[in-house]
């Protein structure tokens, strides 16, 4: 049913069956979060110009998860790749590495985007939000604003994109669990919908004051019943976690600012590993899927290099104190959690240690820093072999998401 990409090369790894992609993403529209939003929340967002740049403001804060909220010029696919192979031996700046183009149709248009999957050997596709993940942050203070927000997002989401209407694109309505009851609210109106999937940011719970609940408090129970009871998997992508607030501790600037990065910043990885180890910890530790045992979590662009640490601290802590856990942590940690790892992971470890049959390919196409084509990502799974690989590229996800 599909023709493979024309940019691939003839010494290229390739597989004869269409793959599946659990990480690709739309370009939103410039309304996405206004379109269907109730007239009394309209001045919670505005389009700027901040020195001379177009930009969005969201509760009086610049939005900073996207360098160029218009995305027009964008960078092009896969053009960072020699940076996330830490193979950046000139010393460039990401600004002189990454290539921009003109926004293209199957970034923003559905019908192009079938076209382009049809090139590209991809039989589905889950698709993620851009400049979306970055909201929940900055809202974190109106809880009122951020569910409004949130609703006319995921409105505008199913206008544009449909959540599932044909099996080619699924794409997640955005949840945040902010207010627990608003939450359950909207996850009941997009569950009538059809949605296979919803998207939350990795990191803490959101909360205006106070400490903030673990995402497993029981008070959230109601919510992740039904998602496990519908068989709807949980996408948690990489976003504003609000992890750098933690860099003033150590004399570094606390403003989120996408892909740049200082070095302290970069080796920590607050935006990636350190905010999805701590998530993954809390539900595990705190129950969640002891309560919810049908419950299915796939993380998508965090990689893979948290999980071997993870898995190390949970097995030791359940020898020292396996009377505090319902059950084997790690058994819990490896049945209800799927990963898709980056391009600079080794594979073969994160096979290994948390099974075959909980890899995703992720190619994050079309950002830059993902690859030119989801197909070349094949060459970073051929050390699987072929049935380890024909799930990872295709069996997993069909098999999460139909």
């Amino acid at each position: 049913m599909t023709t493979l990409e024309a940019d691939r090369t003839a010494s290229d790894p390739d597989v004869d069956y269409p793959i599946y992609d659990a990480d690709q993403h739309y370009y939103e529209a410039a309304d996405c979060l206004t379109r269907f939003l109730e007239p009394q929340y309209k001045s919670v967002v505005k389009w700027a110009d901040v020195g001379g740049r177009t930009t969005v403001i969201i509760h009086g804060k610049q939005l900073m998860v996207v360098p160029n909220p218009t995305y027009d010029p964008v960078g092009a696919p896969g053009s960072l790749e020699v940076y996330f192979r830490a193979q950046n031996q000139g010393a460039m700046e990401l600004r002189d590495i990454v290539k921009m183009q003109p926004i293209q149709p199957e970034y923003r248009d559905r019908a192009a985007r079938i076209a382009r999957l049809d090139e590209q050997g991809v039989e589905q596709t889950w698709m993620i939000p851009s400049l979306g993940l970055g909201i929940e942050e900055m809202l974190q203070e109106d809880p009122e604003s951020a569910i409004a927000i949130f609703r006319a997002y995921n409105r505008w989401l199913e206008d544009d994109w449909g959540y599932d209407r044909d099996g080619r694109i699924l794409t997640g309505p955005m949840l945040t669990l902010i207010d627990a009851e608003a939450a359950e609210a909207e996850l009941d109106r997009v569950m009538e919908i059809g949605t296979k999937m919803v998207i939350m940011k990795a990191g803490p719970v959101a909360s205006p004051h106070g400490r903030p609940p673990s995402p497993a408090d029981p008070k959230f129970d109601r919510i992740w019943a039904k998602l496990a009871e519908a068989g709807i998997v949980v996408a948690i992508h990489a976003g504003d976690a609000g992890y750098t607030k933690y860099l003033s501790d150590w004399g570094e600037s606390p403003r989120y600012t996408g892909l740049k990065s200082t070095p302290l910043t970069e080796v920590l990885s607050v935006a990636i590993e350190r905010p999805i180890f701590d998530m993954m910890a809390a539900m595990i530790c705190h129950g969640l899927f002891d309560r919810h045992p049908k419950l299915k979590v796939a993380t998508l662009e965090l990689g893979a290099a948290w999980v071997p640490e993870l898995h190390r601290r949970l097995r030791v802590t359940y020898g020292k104190t396996p009377q505090l856990f319902g059950r084997d942590p790690v058994e819990s940690f490896r049945e209800h959690v799927w990963v898709a790892p980056f391009y600079e992971d080794t594979i073969t470890t994160l096979r290994d240690i948390h099974g075959a049959d909980r890899i995703l390919l992720g190619s994050d196409w079309p950002h830059p820093e993902g690859l030119a084509s989801p197909r070349k990502w094949i060459g970073d799974f051929v050390d699987l072999g072929e049935a380890d690989m024909r799930k990872a590229l295709r069996d997993n996800q069909k098999a999460l998401t139909g």
